[in-house]
């Protein structure tokens, strides 16, 4: 699964371990993934076999927002550059970055949870 290649991939370059969908209640510092949609890529009215996949990662650290940042530019800088080539062994076509999200909460203890949410559009055969 596409899935387990993007966790591993991401938990390696932020060194943040990754859960899917939701952060469990007592993670403050850490990382979710999410497939959002998966369409597949035709051609006219030919099925490509290769598929357009919309994935959420979303980074969430205590008080230090700049780490976020530098942890999205992190992934980027790798992913760019696939190319007809693998993430973590699986085999992706191309790899687009996409929507970017930002957010703030301020938890019991008083320090500050920063989130950054982006998407990657993923063509890979599934």
């Amino acid at each position: 699964m596409i899935e387990l290649a993007i966790k591993k991939s991401v938990e390696r370059i932020t060194g943040m371990k990754l859960y899917p969908l939701l952060l469990p209640a007592d993670v403050y510092n850490g990382g979710t993934y999410l497939r959002v949609s998966d369409p597949e890529i035709m051609a006219g009215m030919v099925r490509t076999g290769l598929t357009a996949g919309r994935f959420q990662i979303t980074l969430y650290t205590e008080n230090d927002f700049t780490k976020l940042v530098k942890q999205d530019k992190a992934i980027w800088a790798e992913w760019r550059h696939v190319v007809h080539g693998e993430i973590e062994g699986y085999p992706v076509q191309y790899v687009r970055r996409d929507s970017i999200s930002h957010g703030k909460e301020t938890l019991n203890s008083g320090n500050i949870l920063y989130s950054l949410a982006r998407d990657y559009i993923l063509t890979f055969a599934e």
